[in-house]
């Protein structure tokens, strides 16, 4: 192992950390928790504006770092409020857009977030060409995260910041609410802060906007196929629903530049690729509706004016008829090159489609083993599909 230290300067250390982290981890799925809280930590990186570095991250939180003079009092708030409403935004939309009902899935909107800045000397290290952060700055903001706050969502700011920039003793006057003091005592010794709640800040969130993201007037059938596949309802959703895999027995072909969501939910995006140079057309999915033994959705491609109509059905126990519908706007010429050019290919690459996903489903359902992705459906259609 080798360890080099370089020379230590004066720097702020801040630290974003998601609070119920380890109880939404440890009593939900843990793909789905893990997808889920890397996007959250990914909001909070994109709302990075006053040119913090990232030094690790570490589960739940983001240890970051900016080098030099201690930021202002209304610089560091600002960066504060940006970062909470996007994370929070983030949940929002999440919650509105999610198809599954995993425990991940539904819990999340209870993740909150809390923010620890302090200011102090500490020094970048490389051990075995992993860089990272020594000092005992690093050290006391680590050991603040441990505290007597009685609150899930607050930021904390030392007397050490506070005290290497003459704006904090304006803060009470641009904070949302009422600060505290409080003093402690760690290992490193005594520790004296002010921290204030984040709730006002929940005002400042948006509301999801609602999406329509069908195509207005297509509402002309061109084709419609469909086949048996032998596997219940939610397993032949999961294997049809993760984009990754559908290359795997979808005769078409599928990039992933374009996919936007770990977890399919609406306004998934994918795309598929239909000649050899990659180009291709993105469809996103949406419209999804759960009923008794049955699930529909839809992907649409808004360049090309087509949507693909799943649906799903369980015909009897360990079996899922299911069915593509395309419609497209009304146009006899489109229409016409369609049906002379690309009807029969389609249809008859579908018919190659369905041996593939029946022969992968059936394989898995024999083995006894789940597909990777996987998507919990609602209680009415898990359930009743269970019970035929």
């Amino acid at each position: 192992m080798s360890l080099n230290t370089n020379a230590s300067h004066q720097a702020l250390i801040f630290i974003p950390d998601i609070s119920g982290y380890t109880k939404f981890v440890s009593s939900t799925e843990i793909q789905h928790a893990k997808h889920i809280v890397e996007e959250l930590l990914e909001a909070i990186l994109s709302a990075n504006e006053i040119g913090l570095e990232l030094s690790e991250i570490e589960g739940d939180a983001l240890l970051l770092y900016r080098k030099g003079k201690a930021p202002n009092c209304q610089e560091l708030l600002a960066q504060i409020q940006k970062m909470y409403i996007s994370f929070h935004t983030h949940l929002k939309k999440y919650e509105t857009q999610r198809i599954c009902s995993c425990g991940a899935c539904c819990s999340a909107n209870n993740l909150e977030l809390k923010f620890i800045a302090h200011y102090g000397e500490m020094a970048e290290t490389v051990i075995n060409n992993r860089p990272g952060l020594f000092g005992k700055a690093v050290i006391a903001a680590h050991r603040l995260l441990k505290n007597k706050i009685n609150s899930n969502e607050y930021t904390l700011f030392s007397n050490e910041l506070m005290s290497a920039c003459p704006t904090w003793s304006k803060m009470t006057e641009v904070i949302w609410g009422e600060t505290f003091q409080l003093e402690e005592e760690y290992d490193f010794g005594t520790a004296r802060y002010s921290y204030a709640e984040l709730k006002n800040l929940a005002k400042l969130v948006p509301e999801p906007k609602p999406e329509d993201l069908g195509i207005p007037g297509a509402t002309q059938n061109v084709l419609e196929m469909e086949g048996v596949i032998e596997s219940p309802l939610d397993v032949t959703f999961n294997v049809i629903s993760d984009y990754y895999f559908r290359s795997e027995f979808l005769e078409w072909q599928f990039g992933e530049d374009n996919q936007n969501h770990k977890i399919f939910q609406n306004g998934s995006m994918h795309k598929c690729i239909v000649n050899e140079k990659g180009s291709g057309s993105t469809f996103v999915a949406h419209d999804y509706s759960f009923d008794q033994n049955k699930v529909t959705f839809v992907e649409s491609d808004h360049k090309d004016g087509v949507s693909l109509v799943w649906t799903l059905l369980a015909i009897e126990k360990g079996i899922t008829r299911v069915r593509i519908t395309i419609i497209v706007k009304p146009n006899f010429l489109k229409v016409f090159m369609f049906n002379l050019f690309m009807k029969k290919k389609i249809a008859k690459d579908m018919q190659k489609s369905w041996i593939n996903l029946n022969e992968y489903c059936k394989k898995i359902i024999l083995e006894k083993k789940q597909h990777p992705h996987r998507i919990i459906l609602p209680e009415k259609v898990f359930e009743a599909n269970k019970e035929k």
